[in-house]
C-alpha cells in the first residue's frame, strides 16, 4: 500500500471538523439563549426598582397634596395657612401655636405612616413656621430664614412641582444628620395665592433599593438628581471589586419626579458566569470527544509516520562538513524505502562535493592572501606619497621621517610576515603606523584610543583585520575628520572567544544604510579570479569572508551604528592555543 493511501486513512481532521462545527453552533445558540435570559432578568430587576422608587415618590407627592386639599368638616389646612399668607402682616405667637395644633393630627399621621419622614414643615410668607418632627433629625433651627437660600428660590421657580435636595447635612435642621428634603410651593387652589413652602425632611433610606436588588454584587443601581447633579442613592460600596467594565448593560429611565433619574448597570460577565455551567459542560463533552479522536489518530498514525519522523530527526541533527547516512528501512519496497535509499545516495554525493569544494576554497583563499600581501590600497599609497612629496618640497621636516618610517613598517608587515596568524599586539603596531601617517595628513584632527588588556594583546588572530577597519572609520565614519575626532579599539576574551571592537564617534549610518551593509556581509562568500581582487577586497566584506573561510561560520564581523552617534564594528574570533608567531622581518 502506498504512503499516500495510508495518510489518507488518517481521519482526525474529518472527524474533528464536524464536531467543532456542531459544538460552535450549539455553544452559539446557548450563548444567545443565555443573553436573552439575562436581558429578561436585568429588565425585571430594573422594572421592580423603578416601581419601588416611583411608589416612594408618589407617597411624598400624596403627603404634599394633603397640605393643599385636606379638610375635615370645618377644619382645612389651607384656611390655617391663609392666616399667614400676607408677608406685610404680623402674627401673634398664639396664632402660630394654635395653627400648629390644628395641623398636628395630619402631620402625625404622615410621620406614623412613613417612618422614613423625619419632619414636615411649612415656611409661610409672614415668617411663621408650622409643622411637626419625629425628632430623628431635630427640629428647625431657631431664627432660620429660607428666603435667601437657593433651594427656596428654586422651589418657587418650579411653581408647584417638587424640588429635591441633595443628600447632605442641611443647616436648617438641628439634628445634624444626612437627609433628603422635598420642597413644594403651596397655593390656594381657588385664588392661586401663595401660601408658603412645604418642606418634607426624609431619611435617605427612602431610596434604598436593596430589597429589590436580588443581585447586589453584579448590579449597580443609582438615583441621580439631574437638576443639581447629586447622587441620592447608590449601592456602589457593596459592589465587588471584580465588577467588569468590559461587558455591561446600562438601563436608564426618568422617575415620576422629572428631575430624578434611575440608572442600573449590570455586569454581564459576572451574570454570564452564573449561567455558565451548561456551557462549560458542553465544552467539556466536546473536549473529551476531541481528546478521544486525537488519541485514536495518534495510535493509528504512530507506526505509519514513524519512519518519516526518524529520517527528519536524522536530517535535523546533521552538523559540520560531514553528513551521516542511515541504515534503517532500506529493505522496504514502498515510498519509505525509496526515500531512505535516495537520502543515502544524496548524502554520499554531498560528502564528496563538500570535500572537493572545501579543498578548492582553501587553495583559492591561499592564492588571494598571497595576492593581497603583494598589494596595498592604491588610494592610500597615492595620498601618502603625495603628502611626503609635498612636505619634502617645502622643508626637511620631522613628519617626513615619521611618515617614511611608518610606511616602511607597513610594507614589511603586509609582505614579509611569515605566518597567516599574528598577535593582536602586532596588529596594533601595524595600526599605529597607519595612524601616525594619517595624523600628519589630517593635522592631528583625530585621535586613536586603545584599551586592551595584556591577555587580549597576546592572542593570535588573522592578520590585516584591524587596519582596514580603522581606515574605514576614518574615511567613512569621521568623514576625513569632518564628522568626528575619535577612533577606539577595545576588546575582551570570554568563553574562549575573542571580541575586538573598532568604534568611532562619527556620522554613523541611517537604518537603511546599516541594513544594506549587513546584507552585503551576509551574502555568500565568492572568489574572484586567481590573483585578482574586487573593490571590496580589503574592505568589510573581504575581512568577513576571510574570517569565515579561515575559522568557519559563526565568526566574523558585526556592525552597529546610529546616525550622528557613530559606528562600532565587532570582530568575533576563536581563541587559538598556539605559540606566538614570529614578528615581522625584512628581507
Amino acid at each position: 500500500m502506498k504512503l499516500r493511501t495510508k495518510v489518507f486513512c488518517i481521519f482526525s481532521v474529518i472527524a474533528i471538523l464536524p464536531l467543532l462545527i456542531l459544538t460552535m453552533a450549539a455553544y452559539t445558540r446557548y450563548e444567545q439563549s443565555t443573553y436573552q435570559r439575562m436581558d429578561e432578568i436585568s429588565g425585571n430587576l430594573f422594572e421592580n426598582a423603578l416601581v419601588k422608587t416611583n411608589d416612594t415618590l408618589d407617597n411624598i407627592k400624596q403627603t404634599a397634596g394633603l397640605f393643599t386639599f385636606y379638610s375635615d368638616g370645618d377644619f382645612s389646612i389651607v384656611e390655617n395657612l391663609k392666616k399667614f399668607a400676607d408677608p406685610d402682616k404680623g402674627f401673634e405667637p398664639y396664632e402660630e401655636f394654635k395653627s400648629n395644633q390644628n395641623i398636628k393630627f395630619v402631620c402625625q399621621n404622615v410621620l406614623y405612616s412613613y417612618d422614613y419622614i423625619y419632619g414636615v414643615y411649612v415656611f409661610t410668607p409672614s415668617g411663621a413656621k408650622l409643622g411637626h418632627t419625629a425628632g430623628k433629625n431635630g427640629d428647625l433651627k431657631v431664627g432660620y430664614k429660607p428666603d435667601t437660600e437657593q433651594w427656596y428660590q428654586d422651589t418657587l421657580a418650579l411653581d408647584g412641582h417638587l424640588y429635591v435636595s441633595s443628600r447632605d447635612k442641611h443647616e436648617m435642621f438641628s439634628g445634624g444628620r444626612d437627609s433628603v428634603f422635598f420642597a413644594q410651593s403651596l397655593k390656594d387652589v381657588y385664588t392661586h395665592k401663595f401660601l408658603g413652602v412645604l418642606v418634607i425632611d426624609c431619611d435617605p433610606s427612602l431610596f434604598d433599593l436593596s430589597v429589590v436588588n436580588s443581585m447586589p454584587d453584579i448590579t449597580l443601581l443609582s438615583i441621580d438628581n439631574e437638576t443639581n447633579g447629586c447622587e441620592l442613592y447608590t449601592n456602589e460600596d457593596y459592589i465587588s471589586s471584580g465588577f467588569s467594565a468590559d461587558n455591561q448593560q446600562t438601563l436608564t429611565e426618568a422617575l415620576s419626579v422629572p428631575s430624578l433619574k434611575l440608572t442600573a448597570v449590570f455586569d454581564y460577565d459576572a451574570l454570564f458566569r452564573e449561567f455558565s455551567f451548561t456551557g462549560v459542560l458542553l465544552l467539556l463533552i466536546a473536549a473529551a470527544c476531541i481528546a478521544g479522536i486525537l488519541v485514536l489518530s495518534y495510535v493509528f498514525s504512530k507506526n505509519l509516520l514513524h519512519p518519516i519522523e526518524h529520517l527528519s530527526r536524522k536530517m535535523a541533527t546533521q552538523k559540520g562538513h560531514t553528513l551521516a547516512s542511515t541504515s534503517q528501512y532500506l529493505n522496504r519496497t514502498d515510498e519509505i524505502g525509496t526515500l531512505y535509499n535516495e537520502y543515502n545516495a544524496m548524502v554520499e554525493e554531498l560528502n564528496t562535493s563538500v570535500k572537493q569544494d572545501y579543498q578548492d576554497k582553501l587553495i583559492i583563499l591561499d592564492a588571494q592572501m598571497k595576492s593581497l600581501e603583494a598589494r596595498i590600497n592604491s588610494h592610500f599609497l597615492f595620498n601618502t606619497l603625495e603628502s611626503i612629496n609635498s612636505m619634502a618640497e617645502l622643508d626637511d621636516n620631522e613628519p617626513i621621517a615619521t611618515m617614511s618610517l611608518a610606511l616602511g613598517n607597513m610594507f614589511r608587515y603586509t609582505i614579509k610576515t611569515q605566518s597567516e596568524l599574528v598577535t593582536v599586539e602586532q596588529e596594533l603596531s601595524h595600526v599605529a603606523d597607519y595612524v601616525s601617517i594619517q595624523e600628519i595628513r589630517f593635522s592631528h584632527k583625530f585621535r586613536l584610543e586603545v584599551k586592551l588588556d595584556p591577555q587580549v594583546r597576546r592572542q593570535l588572530v588573522l592578520k590585516l583585520i584591524l587596519q582596514p577597519l580603522v581606515e574605514n572609520s576614518l574615511y567613512h565614519g569621521l568623514n576625513y575628520c569632518s564628522a568626528g575626532d575619535c577612533i577606539s579599539i577595545y576588546g575582551y576574551v570570554e568563553n574562549n572567544v575573542i571580541y575586538l571592537n573598532v568604534a568611532d564617534n562619527g556620522q554613523g549610518m541611517t537604518p537603511q544604510q546599516l541594513d544594506l551593509v549587513r546584507d552585503r556581509l551576509n551574502e555568500e562568500s565568492s572568489f574572484t579570479e586567481l590573483g585578482r581582487r574586487n573593490k571590496q577586497s580589503i574592505g568589510l566584506k573581504n575581512i568577513h569572508s576571510r574570517i569565515e573561510l579561515y575559522y568557519g561560520r559563526g565568526y566574523g564581523l558585526s556592525i552597529f551604528s546610529e546616525q550622528r552617534k557613530g559606528t562600532r564594528i565587532e570582530i568575533k574570533l576563536p581563541v587559538i592555543a598556539k605559540e606566538e608567531p614570529d614578528s615581522c622581518t625584512a628581507t
